[in-house]
C-alpha cells in the first residue's frame, strides 16, 4: 500500500512539473518583458526631468521584476520629489545586493550611481524625536502625515523627510492633540506632546485603600455603547442570513417536489431518472430546515444581547447618579446612606 502511494506521489510530482513549470516560466518571461518596457519608459521620463510620471512607471516595473537599473533610477526620482527616506532606503538595498561577476555592465553602473547618490542624499535627511507624555500604561496612537506610526518610533530618533509634517496623538479618555512642525534638511528636532484627560469622558470608579473614591482609568461612553451593540447586530445579521438560506431551500424543495409529483405515479413510484431529483429535494429540505432553525437561534441571541446591553447601561447610569449624589453631599469619607420605601417593605442602602 505504501509503495503504491509513493509511486502515485512520484507520478503526480512529475506531472506537476511537466504541466505547470512551463506555465510558470512563461508567466515569468511575460513579467520580465513587461517590466523591461516599463523600465525603459520610466528612465526616459526621468532623463527628461519628469520624475512624477517616471515613478509610476518604475514602481510598476519593480513590482513585476526587480533590477538594479530601475531601482536606482526609482530611488533617485523619489529623492528628487522630496521622499528622501524612501529613496535613500531603496538605494541602500541596491548597494547591498550582490552582483554576479558576469552581470551586465549596466547593473554595475547602477550600483555605482546608487553609491554616489547616497553620499549627497543621506546628510539631507532630518531626524525627529517625539515623546508622548501620558500616565504609565496608557495606550496611545500616533499618526504622522496621516499615516499610523509604530510605538517603537516614539521617544527615539526617527529619520524623516525635510519639510512640514502633521502630528496627531490620541488615546481613549484623553483629548486628542494635533500639531505640526517644520524640519530643515539635516536638522534634528525633539518634540513633546502631552495628552490631557477628556473631562466629558466616563471613568471607571473604584474605592482606594483609604476608602475614598478614585479614578482607575478612562472609558469613553460612546465607544462602549457602540461596542456593546456589535454582538447583537452580528447575531441579527446571521439570523437574517439563516432566514434567507431557509427561504431559498424551501423554494428549491417546492420546485423539486412539484417536478416529482408530475413524474411519479399515484403509488409514489418514480422512474429511475428521477432519483437524482429525490436526493436533491431531501438535501434542500435539510438545508431549509437548518436555515430556519439557525435564523430563530440567532434572532433570539441578538434580542437577549440587546436587552442585556440596555440593562447594563441602565445600571451604569444608576451607578453614576449615586456617585454624583455622593460627591455633591460633600462627604469626604466617600460614605452615604439612602432609605428606600417599597409597597410592603422599608430598606436602607448605601456606599462606602
Amino acid at each position: 500500500m505504501f509503495t503504491g502511494w509513493g509511486a502515485s506521489l512520484g507520478v503526480g510530482l512529475v506531472l506537476s512539473f511537466t504541466f505547470f513549470s512551463p506555465l510558470a516560466l512563461a508567466d515569468e518571461a511575460v513579467d520580465t518583458a513587461t517590466a523591461r518596457g516599463l523600465g525603459v519608459d520610466g528612465v526616459a521620463l526621468a532623463n527628461a526631468g519628469n520624475c512624477k510620471e517616471a515613478i509610476e512607471k518604475l514602481e510598476r516595473a519593480e513590482t513585476l521584476h526587480h533590477a538594479p537599473t530601475t531601482a536606482t533610477r526609482l530611488g533617485e526620482c523619489e529623492i528628487a520629489t522630496g521622499r528622501l527616506v524612501r529613496g535613500t532606503e531603496r538605494l541602500q538595498r541596491v548597494i547591498r545586493e550582490p552582483i554576479a561577476s558576469n552581470a551586465h555592465a549596466a547593473f554595475a553602473a547602477a550600483v555605482a550611481r546608487a553609491h554616489k547618490l547616497l553620499e549627497t542624499s543621506v546628510p539631507r535627511l532630518a531626524t525627529l524625536r517625539l515623546k508622548v507624555e501620558v500616565p504609565p500604561g496608557t495606550k496611545f496612537v500616533v499618526v504622522v502625515d496621516d499615516e499610523p506610526t509604530s510605538d517603537a518610533l516614539v521617544d527615539t530618533d526617527r529619520l524623516i523627510d525635510p519639510g512640514t509634517h502633521s502630528i496627531k496623538v490620541s488615546a481613549l479618555g484623553f483629548l486628542p492633540s494635533s500639531t505640526s512642525t517644520v524640519l530643515e534638511e539635516g536638522q534634528t528636532k525633539s518634540m513633546v506632546v502631552e495628552l490631557r484627560r477628556d473631562p466629558h469622558a466616563r471613568v471607571a470608579v473604584t474605592p482606594s485603600e483609604t476608602g475614598n473614591l478614585s479614578v482607575s482609568g478612562p472609558v469613553g461612553r460612546d465607544a462602549e455603547s457602540k461596542v456593546s451593540r456589535v454582538p447583537a447586530i452580528a447575531a441579527f445579521g446571521l439570523g437574517a442570513l439563516g432566514l434567507g438560506i431557509g427561504v431559498v431551500g424551501g423554494v428549491v424543495t417546492g420546485r423539486k417536489a412539484t417536478s416529482l409529483a408530475n413524474a411519479c405515479d399515484a403509488n409514489r413510484v418514480c422512474p429511475v431518472d428521477a432519483q437524482r431529483d429525490i436526493r436533491d429535494a431531501k438535501t434542500w429540505a435539510t438545508v431549509s430546515t437548518v436555515g430556519f432553525v439557525a435564523a430563530g437561534a440567532f434572532a433570539t441571541t441578538g434580542l437577549v444581547l440587546l436587552l442585556a446591553g440596555g440593562a447594563q447601561g441602565s445600571r451604569e447610569s444608576t451607578r453614576e447618579s449615586n456617585l454624583a449624589s455622593s460627591r455633591s453631599s460633600g462627604s469626604k469619607s466617600g460614605f452615604y446612606m439612602r432609605p428606600s420605601v417599597g409597597a410592603t417593605s422599608v430598606s436602607l442602602d448605601g456606599m462606602f
